[in-house]
Parts: C-alpha cells; structure tokens; sequence
C-alpha cells in the first residue's frame, strides 16, 4: 500500500519469539489491490516483507507471536489470523511443489548422469582395446567428460534442495504464527 510504513520491534527470549508491528489502520496489511474478503486476501508486499525478515532470524525459538499495535480501527485479529494462515500456507504449499518438482528433476539428471558416465567408461574400454597407443588422450577426456556428467546433478541431488527445504519450513512456521492485535488509544497515538 503507497505510504504505509511498518515499523517494529522484536524479543527473542528462551523458545519464544515475539515481534511487534505497528501500523495505523488494518486496511495497511492487506494489498489494497486484491478484492477478496479479509481472510483470503493476500498480504501487503511490504507486511509480508516485514514479517518474514523479523521471523527470518527467529528460526530456533519454538513460538512466534506477531503483535500487531493498530492506531485506528477495530478489533480484526481472527481476520487476521485467518488471513495470515491461508497466505503462509499457500505459500508453504507452492514450495513444497517446487521442492518436489525439483527433487524429480535432479533424480532424473543423476539418471542422464549416470547413463552418460556408463557410456563415456564403455566408450573408453572399446577405444583403448581398438587403439593402444593414440587412444590414452581419448581415455582422458572420456574420464573427465564422464565425471562432469555426474558432477552437476549430484550437486543438484545433494545440496541445491536445502534451501527449498528451509524455505517451506519457514513458510509452514509463518502460517501457525499467533496474532495478538493490540489498539493503541488515541492519546498515545497522537504523542
């Protein structure tokens, strides 16, 4: 929303994360642009933002509370919640299928891998049988191009998944966050 500023701060204290968000009026976390009811609309761009970089260092904690401190409006806290579940959890969702597709891709790499590493060994058992001597600068490139067959798809299999992973977790967490809405009186607001 053009003009909303998010501002908070946070406690990390033993298993529990607290971060606290301000705003002046509820309309703020919610993208202006979506018609959806309240618990089904999107979040705000620069909310969800704020959210996720003040939970992003607050991964050990076991709970995480969001108080949100609003300057005008009502009581919108089971909306809210509601709208917060469904966002996070849409996305927990899509990261989980990125997470799956991508785990199929790197099986069937590994597979592309392996078959071209069996093929290059086969080729160079066949070349070093047919041509003893001229054959050793085939041999090496056979070896090296059959390693580098393996080479990136087991990186993909073995490392690239991590922060897929991280990422849906961090989504699925994002989605059981507790909402408290906290109203601030118009005295203090003013001050």
């Amino acid at each position: 929303m053009p003009g909303a500023h998010f501002h908070g701060d946070s406690k990390h204290g033993g298993t529990t994360a607290t971060v606290n968000m301000h705003v002046h009026a509820p309309e703020q976390v919610f993208n202006s642009l979506d018609p959806s009811p309240f618990w089904d609309r999107d979040l705000d761009r620069d909310a969800a933002a704020f959210i996720e970089d003040e939970f992003s260092d607050k991964r050990s904690a076991d709970h995480w509370h969001l108080n949100v401190h609003v300057h005008d409006g009502g009581q919108f806290g089971t909306d809210l919640q509601r709208a917060i579940e469904n966002y996070y959890g849409r996305l927990a969702s899509s990261a989980r299928r990125e997470l799956r597709e991508h785990m199929v891709l790197a099986q069937v790499s590994m597979l592309v891998g392996i078959t071209i590493f069996l093929v290059c060994m086969g080729t160079r058992q066949l070349v070093l049988a047919t041509f003893p001597e001229p054959g050793h600068v085939l041999d090496e490139g056979l070896i090296i191009l059959a390693w580098v067959a393996l080479w990136r798809p087991a990186e993909v299999l073995g490392y690239e998944w991590v922060p897929l992973f991280r990422k849906r977790r961090f989504y699925e967490r994002l989605a059981r966050v507790r909402v408290s809405i906290r109203p601030i009186p118009a005295a203090s607001s003013s001050a």
